[in-house]
């Protein structure tokens, strides 16, 4: 089939992390077979436009365009264009919330005239879950999550994220379709040595909790564990992380390597024994799904849809966010999969979250959402 993408965030020269997991879902769609355009919406005011407007993204074509809310005719051009490339397409998928908003006029447009297209939108935002995490004004306009009634098929990338979906989506329409987690390279086996060495893989954001887990590691430090953490990520809180890193004498035992490149990510999880990260919030949380596919246990707390992989026999998760708590949780982990092989850990999260098993879920998304239209 001709598949239309439409996401209002996607990889560009300028930013290759902004959204990979769109791009991710492109390339497994794409190995179904399915022939893929993607019109990129750069949807406000608040981000630049890419350089290139017109061009590829790991062989998908892919066009971007403007669509500012302050410039009435960036809108109109912007829906001029996905009318067009809507008369192309045998279906249309939208990825991210704010892409439903961007496609809607068009669409409705071409519905009304008997020409619209089977709708399946995809979805991996904290917001649709709990809008209180992302900020009050979104929190008050929430109610805009009935838009999720237009699509003929919705898919969230955890149950807990399809259970909210279905509250407003048309009746039994949402269903699972997980980001892809990708194997990088053969998996390597873990030392569980002196010192035991932690990663955490985020932006250096309150919500991501670093002080928390630079606390922990004083924690551990004072239980008699020699434990090294690195922390992959950059963000507003370095300064006080650093402060804080100082005050605790733990110079020694806590690395900020800033952001790094995804190849260099897979490398720091092989010297790690264990991913920790005490998160306030997540969905899929990405990165804790690549630190098991790289064949390390996940210690975190137990605050999002995560949960659907990460559980007893491969994680530990807990209520709390307390150094107290988390250090123990540290401890259960080494005694647990320590003696448990990196390979075991990892071939599960590989198989089920490859290109293929995610590609032959929209597959069936797409399938759904034919019969529907």
């Amino acid at each position: 089939m001709k598949i239309l993408v439409i996401a209002t965030w996607y990889p560009h020269d300028e930013n290759p992390a902004e959204a990979p997991f769109n791009a991710e879902h492109v390339e497994a769609i794409r190995g179904q077979g399915h022939e893929v355009r993607v019109v990129h919406v750069r949807l406000g005011t608040t981000l630049t436009m890419p350089a290139a407007l017109f061009g590829e993204w790991e062989g998908t074509p892919v066009r971007r365009v403007l669509a500012d809310p302050k410039r009435p005719l960036t809108l109109l051009a912007a829906e001029r264009l996905l009318h067009q490339e809507m008369a192309w397409a045998d279906l249309i998928h939208t990825m991210a919330f704010s892409s439903i908003l961007a496609a809607l006029p068009a669409w409705t447009a071409r519905t009304a005239i008997g020409r619209g297209r089977p709708w399946v939108h995809t979805e991996h935002w904290n917001g649709v879950v709990n809008p209180a995490s992302v900020s009050p004004l979104w929190e008050k306009l929430s109610g805009l999550r009935t838009v999720l009634r237009f699509p003929h098929i919705v898919t969230g990338v955890t149950e807990q994220l399809v259970a909210e979906m279905q509250k407003f989506a048309r009746a039994n329409a949402a269903r699972v379709v997980p980001c892809v987690v990708k194997g990088r390279g053969a998996v390597v086996p873990t030392a569980f040595g002196t010192p035991l060495r932690l990663i955490a893989v985020g932006g250096l954001i309150e919500r991501k909790r670093p002080i928390t887990t630079i606390r922990t590691v004083a924690w551990l430090r004072d239980q008699g564990v020699d434990a090294h953490l690195t922390w992959v990520g950059e963000g507003p809180q370095r300064a006080d992380c650093e402060a804080l890193i100082s005050e605790l004498n733990l110079t020694e035992q806590v690395t900020l390597a800033g952001s790094v490149r995804p190849a260099e990510v897979a490398a720091h999880l092989s010297v790690a024994d264990l991913f920790f990260l005490p998160t306030a919030q997540e969905n899929f949380f990405t990165s804790a799904a690549e630190a098991l596919a790289a064949g390390r246990s996940v210690v975190a707390t137990r605050v999002g849809g995560f949960s659907d992989y990460a559980d007893d026999s491969n994680s530990r998760l807990v209520d709390e966010a307390t150094p107290e708590v988390l250090g123990a949780a540290v401890i259960s982990a080494v005694a647990a999969f320590a003696h448990v092989t990196a390979e075991e850990l990892a071939a599960p999260i590989r198989a089920r979250f490859s290109p293929e098993a995610v590609g032959q879920l929209f597959d069936e998304a797409y399938t759904a959402a034919l019969a529907r239209a």
